[in-house]
């Protein structure tokens, strides 16, 4: 089955919808009825993580599609997309503080990648490493891939720092490892409708390490010496989630940071709203996982993410996801902003 078919499946759930019987939450680009309306369709859809424009030869009319099943880790998927231009500007990193690296194996297209460091081809069959902590420009003409979205941390617990390889193709079919890494995550996305949460917990796992020997094997990349500022405060707010008396005063004096200057990168919500807002997504992610040997008291999970007393968890819970602690297995990609983005934006935030 092709990788736009399998993205027209029916049986796959729907963007944003509850994937039945605890299997795993698959978000999938749904184009518009109105044939006009698909570019602004597509560029909403992948604005967490691009800006997107259309050049003079860029074709609407052939298949788009975009499939993501979030494996509680990570996110694995595939797209089929037209020619287009992707740009992440250093407003955007300083902005959404993404510490991720994407990435994307081509089955078939090239492009052009534009970073700090050069410009440079990928063709078919090759990897490209995209370090969403820094800027990139991608003339990319119609492609087909596999896509894979890992939280930098995974990678670093594994040895491998992938800073020094952003925007740099790597060959995923010539070479055997390669070509091992890619079948392994094109397979567990070609049966992601048949997973359930366990099984893909596991293959986040794997993917995980598969990655981050394939990566430590291709160059000892060096950690950036020159993260933005905002993505600092993030390693920072995660490492002390757990901590009840990480307040705005302790992320200033931590890293050097006046309290205007700390207020100003989280305007217009806050540090304090982004500093609970993690505390909740981090109890979110504990409460769907299953593959704990008993499940967890709610005032378990409270106190490990930082929060005092199970009442006040609870109404912050409620307000953030709409739906109580207990009901989280239910749950994964709840979200009350309806806007175009708004789950892909949630569940990258949420890794």
């Amino acid at each position: 089955m092709s990788s736009e078919e399998r993205n027209r499946d029916p049986d796959v759930a729907p963007a944003g919808g509850d994937a039945p019987g605890g299997e795993v939450a698959c978000l999938r680009f749904e184009p518009p009825g109105d044939p006009e309306a698909l570019g602004r369709a597509w560029q909403d859809h992948l604005a967490p993580i691009f800006d997107v424009s259309f050049r003079p030869e860029t074709d609407l009319t052939i298949p788009i599609a975009m499939r993501s099943y979030h494996l509680g880790d990570l996110l694995v998927g595939d797209v089929v997309a037209p020619a287009h231009t992707l740009v992440r500007t250093r407003e955007m990193i300083g902005q959404q503080g993404l510490d991720h690296i994407l990435l994307q194996f081509y089955r078939r297209g090239q492009s052009r990648v534009e970073t700090d460091h050069g410009t440079g081809p990928v063709n078919e069959v090759q990897c490209i490493v995209f370090d969403l902590a820094q800027p990139v420009r991608i003339v990319a003409g119609a492609v087909d891939a596999t896509n894979v979205v890992i939280p930098r941390a995974l990678l670093e617990k594994q040895g491998c720092h992938p800073d020094a390889l952003h925007g740099r193709p790597l060959d995923h079919d010539g070479d055997p490892f390669g070509r091992l890494v890619h079948n392994f995550v094109a397979n567990v996305v070609a049966c992601g409708d048949l997973l359930d949460r366990r099984e893909a917990l596991a293959a986040s796992t794997a993917i995980t390490q598969l990655c981050a020997s394939w990566l430590r094997g291709q160059e000892e990349g060096r950690p950036s010496q020159n993260q933005d500022v905002r993505i600092r405060v993030r390693r920072l707010v995660e490492a002390e989630l757990g901590n009840p008396k990480l307040t705005p005063a302790l992320v200033a004096a931590r890293l050097g940071l006046s309290r205007s200057t700390l207020y100003r990168l989280f305007a217009p919500n806050g540090i304090v709203a982004y500093i609970r807002d993690r505390r909740l997504m981090a109890a979110m992610r504990m409460l769907v996982r299953d593959d704990a040997s008993k499940p967890l008291r709610i005032s378990q999970v409270a106190f490990a993410v930082g929060f005092s007393d199970e009442r006040t968890f609870r109404r912050a819970f409620k307000r953030r996801f709409g739906f109580i602690p207990s009901d989280a297995s239910q749950r994964l990609d709840a979200h009350p902003d309806p806007a175009p983005g708004a789950v892909l934006r949630n569940w990258i935030e949420s890794l």
